[in-house]
């Protein structure tokens, strides 16, 4: 594990699962993708977020009761020729979604989309707890600054931007603040 002040780098392997989600071609930012999502019927984060709650089996709730959205939910971004090119530097997709086992067995309810991620390599950056209200904006300058600083070569991967790989993003102020993006050996 690398430190960089509060933010902390590591590595994990992801096991194969399936992402369940909304996407949105036009949006640019969490913000962005929900007004552009409240403009499609039924699609609008209310909606959403209590279809996606209704959903069994998620991952990433850390065994915790799922009493709040962000427990499980979170902004995807798949890399995707046909995407708006992001600060990282590739096309990409934004969606929001949650993981679920990979031999998730019950049909795909309207509006989803339902996408095989294969097992594989990525690297987490990643923030503690925080206070919402006094710390949000400071949380996000220092992930921003960390994830810009970071160099990777020496760590003998690099990003995987290869299309159709899926990025995470964790924002749960009681349990962190996590970006987590696909890596291959060098």
């Amino acid at each position: 594990m690398i430190k960089l002040g509060d933010v902390q780098v590591y590595f994990t392997t992801i096991p194969a699962h399936k992402f369940l989600h909304i996407k949105n071609y036009e949006s640019s930012g969490y913000w962005d993708f929900w007004e552009k999502q409240s403009l499609i019927p039924g699609q609008d984060c209310d909606t959403i977020c209590d279809l996606l709650d209704s959903i069994p089996g998620r991952l990433d709730d850390l065994g915790r009761p799922n009493t709040k959205r962000s427990s499980t939910q979170c902004m995807g971004y798949i890399s995707d020729p046909k995407g708006r090119v992001s600060s990282w530097g590739y096309p990409r997709v934004e969606c929001y979604g949650v993981r679920l086992p990979h031999d998730f067995p019950r049909e795909v309810p309207e509006p989803f989309l339902l996408i095989d991620v294969p097992a594989g390599e990525y690297i987490v950056f990643e923030h503690g707890p925080f206070d919402y209200e006094t710390e949000n904006s400071a949380v996000e300058e220092k992930m921003r600054r960390a994830m810009a600083a970071f160099d990777i070569g020496p760590t003998g991967y690099s990003f995987d931007n290869a299309p159709g790989k899926v990025s995470y993003f964790y924002h749960d102020p009681e349990r962190c603040w996590k970006y987590i993006r696909p890596v291959k050996k060098v």
